[in-house]
């Protein structure tokens, strides 16, 4: 083998090192998800009706959280292999700025 061989080579390896580089950009932004599905958010940021409130880790198998879903709140124990919905309540409103202060 000579040189150019070589060189040959190390281009085909950075160009395949490339193209795997901008496929993982692809799928890490979405861009990928988005064109084969055609989704897209339908709601606004600021109109999300899911969020959620606390969370606690338990050990390192368990997390307990609160979510609040429209007007409810779910207290909700996450597991490796099941998730329990332990209560549920109607949610405490939001505090308003001026009374955090």
């Amino acid at each position: 083998m000579d040189m150019t061989q070589y060189f040959l080579a190390l281009v085909v390896l950075a160009g395949l090192l490339g193209a795997f580089g901008l496929l993982a950009l692809a799928v890490q932004r979405g861009w990928i998800f988005n064109q084969l599905t055609g989704l897209t958010r339908m709601v606004a940021t600021d109109e999300r009706r899911l969020k959620m409130r606390e969370s606690l880790i338990i050990d390192p198998r368990r997390r307990l959280v609160i979510l609040q879903a429209d007007d409810e709140e779910h207290v909700v124990l996450l597991g490796t292999d099941s998730e329990t919905v332990l209560k549920t309540q109607p949610a405490k409103p939001e505090p308003s700025r001026t009374e955090i202060r």
